[in-house]
């Protein structure tokens, strides 16, 4: 599963590669103290760093739509009657509930840089920060409703199956353009959310044994359900 990420100055090269349109970016509120009086690059840097760093449940995060189209949205889906947002949905099993069918023709990318899983050991919990080795940034697989959006995940890929069962599924270069078309049929896509080649991801494990926090604890249960 994935219940924090992170995204990294880096994600201003996704800018200039895909040709994103930043106009949703630039209208979101900027930090305290910000001169608005700058040119427009200045509004965009300041945007995106309200986006960087780690991100967790409910947080405003980075989307691309089609078109090119740069936005906003909140991580999770809220859900009436649920106490915790839907900030996963499992591949498998898109078609099936009724939370993610309307949206199957809705999807996003959602840039990132690395993202958090807990390995457990008895009844120990060990963070792992997930990358490429070159900590390039990538692009997890979404759904979004015009507000809020979820990470689609899968089965991890070998090399990271140790440590959780399942994965962020991740949209590669050649396929972006077929994943964000409202024209292609999710039937059509579904081979795309799969896990990444072995010899990809790379991890990092805290080597610290200091207690969770409850935050932590709290963003592993989001995904108990």
């Amino acid at each position: 599963m994935c219940s924090r990420f992170d995204l990294n100055s880096d994600i201003r090269a996704f800018q200039v590669q895909l040709g994103l349109e930043m106009e949703d970016i630039i209208r979101m509120p900027l930090p305290d103290g910000f001169d608005r009086s700058g040119s427009d690059n200045d509004a965009e840097d300041a945007a995106f760093d309200s986006l960087t760093g780690t991100r967790r449940p409910t947080d405003p995060i980075a989307v691309i739509l089609p078109h090119h189209k740069a936005a906003i949205r909140y991580w999770g889906l809220g859900i009436p009657g649920m106490n915790s947002p839907m900030i996963n949905a499992r591949a498998e099993t898109l078609t099936e509930k009724p939370t993610f069918r309307p949206l199957l023709n809705r999807r996003c990318l959602i840039p990132a840089s690395g993202w958090y899983e807990w390995r457990k050991d008895g009844k120990a919990k060990h963070k792992n920060r997930i990358t490429l080795p070159d900590h390039q940034p990538f692009l997890f697989a979404g759904l979004e409703n015009g507000r809020e959006a979820t990470i689609i995940t899968c089965a991890p890929s070998g090399s990271i199956a140790h440590i959780h069962n399942r994965m962020p599924a991740v949209i590669g270069p050649k396929h972006l353009a077929a994943w964000l078309d409202p024209r292609m049929a999710f039937e059509d896509l579904g081979y795309m959310l799969g896990p990444l080649p072995d010899h990809v991801l790379s991890w990092q494990e805290d080597p610290t044994d200091a207690p969770e926090t409850k935050q932590d604890t709290d963003q592993i249960d989001l995904f108990s359900k």
